[in-house]
């Protein structure tokens, strides 16, 4: 079972300073809800007005290019998306799908925007999410790019360690990203068979270990990634 929602809105920046008398008003407008593996939050049809709050597992966020997944993010315990930016109309249409099972706590639009109004401070962190994740994905962007394909799939890797150790669960409870050939593929914009033979010299070399489907870079391999300035 998942800790309670007051103990998720108490970890997030975007409620830090937030008193949690204020805490316990705030929790009763939010819903709670189980979703299972593959199980959509919203799809490109869908206008997205809630904000959302990832309490456990792991959701990915995705567009379909001429039948492919490109993949734009993957959320662990703690991400805040949805409507952050407060207009559903400009809302970048894409899948936000349960790629591990987990909750969610879901801020519908108008009780997001009450909190809004009495916690303005709120809104100004809301915004330094987004401009942090526009930021992620242009980095992503330039990689895909400017990097040959041994780079970025370091960087890649990179960033999915990064966001399992940025989760806000205890050590124990986190569940690590399982990194296959196909993720890595729909990431770095490279075919299976070149993410195959990438990850396979980049073993042999040392700078990334393979336990199953979980990779970390190694030390050498974080050398390697600052070394391309990832």
């Amino acid at each position: 079972m998942p800790r309670p929602p007051l103990w998720y809105l108490q970890s997030i920046e975007l409620f830090a300073g937030i008193s949690e008398e204020e805490m316990h008003e705030m929790v009763q407008g939010v819903f709670d809800r189980e979703y299972e593996n593959k199980e959509f939050i919203y799809t490109p049809q869908d206008s997205v007005e809630n904000v959302y709050i990832l309490k456990e597992g792991e959701v990915t966020l995705y567009k379909s290019v001429d039948g492919k997944h490109v993949i734009l993010d993957i959320l662990k315990p703690g991400a805040v998306f949805g409507n952050i930016g407060f207009d559903p109309e400009s809302h970048d249409k894409h899948y936000a799908e349960f790629t591990q099972k987990g909750y969610l706590c879901t801020l519908p639009h108008d009780y997001f925007l009450q909190i809004l109004q009495k916690r303005p401070e709120v809104a100004f962190r809301a915004l330094k999410v987004l401009n942090k994740r526009l930021a992620q994905y242009e980095s992503q962007i330039r990689a895909l790019s400017a990097l040959q394909a041994k780079d970025r799939i370091l960087a890649t890797v990179k960033l999915l360690n990064q966001k399992d150790s940025g989760s806000i669960l205890p050590e124990i409870l986190r569940r690590p990203t399982k990194i296959t050939h196909e993720k890595l593929g729909n990431m770095t914009g490279l075919t299976r068979e070149t993410v195959t033979k990438q990850l396979n010299d980049l073993a042999q070399t040392g700078l990334i270990q393979i336990d199953k489907k979980h990779i970390h870079l190694t030390e050498s391999g974080v050398r390697a990634v600052a070394a391309i300035g990832g």
